[in-house]
């Protein structure tokens, strides 16, 4: 199974480094940051041992946003000690059929930063958020454990060999935030409103390119539909052809 370690704003060095060695540990390379609170210093090379390339050869985006215009739309797992209502939290064993882990896509095991671990914003871009089974009384884990117990886990999840090439992620932020606002949603609120729900529901369903370009179409059409009903005396030709339909 192809596998990207994302690390969304680390803040030590050395962290990142040892989990550049625990990437090596279990024969992965692919190491990505977004939007790091630290420079890959001496301290990140010191805890990166031997297992230097992932420290070499990572890949740095300044936001989520940069992130997706580059990277593939296989399936982006995230990794989340604090579960609730409004973050749900499933076990790792949950996902051992999940459907997306078998069609050749690169997975992207994504991790927060260390001292508060991932947001809510963040988890908008996971399509699935899972917990590490810890089973002693101390819950919190330094960051490259964190990865390397995740990276145990990997064999569990069912995944094909073959390999398909990445396409580029498109993401509906823009559209559904049009949409829901022509709709009178008010999404103006941080914690939670419409689009955080519906974006949600949709990246949980983890939807292919081709679905993804369906559900544009059906907001730009739904969009175009009303723009066309709100203008001065769409009403009457509206009405005018119902009536000539119902005549005929």
């Amino acid at each position: 199974m192809q596998c990207t370690v994302v690390l969304v704003r680390p803040k030590y060095p050395r962290n990142i480094g040892m989990v550049s060695r625990a990437m090596c540990n279990f024969g992965h390379t692919r190491l990505v940051l977004i939007d790091p609170l630290c420079e890959l210093d001496r301290n990140a090379s010191k805890g990166a041992a031997e297992g230097q390339q992932p420290l070499r050869e990572c890949v740095t985006y300044e936001s989520w946003d940069d992130y997706a215009k580059h990277e593939s739309d296989g399936p982006r797992i995230a990794y989340s000690r604090r579960g609730g209502r409004r973050r749900p939290v499933i076990d790792i064993d949950e996902l051992t059929e999940w459907a997306p882990l078998s069609d050749g896509r690169p997975v992207s095991l994504i991790f927060g930063p260390e001292d508060h671990g991932l947001s809510r914003e963040d988890l908008q871009w996971a399509h699935r958020t899972c917990t590490l089974d810890i089973p002693g009384p101390v819950k919190s884990l330094n960051l490259s454990h964190a990865v390397c117990l995740a990276l145990s886990q990997l064999p569990k999840l069912k995944a094909s060999e073959e390999v398909r090439p990445p396409e580029p992620v498109q993401q509906p932020d823009d559209d559904l935030k049009r949409w829901l606002t022509a709709l009178n949603f008010d999404i103006s609120s941080k914690n939670w409103n419409a689009f955080y729900a519906l974006r949600q529901m949709i990246m949980k369903a983890n939807p292919t390119q081709k679905e993804m370009a369906l559900f544009h179409s059906i907001i730009e059409q739904t969009l175009r539909k009303m723009d066309h009903t709100d203008r001065p005396g769409a009403e009457a030709v509206v009405t005018n052809a119902a009536t000539k339909t119902t005549d005929q």
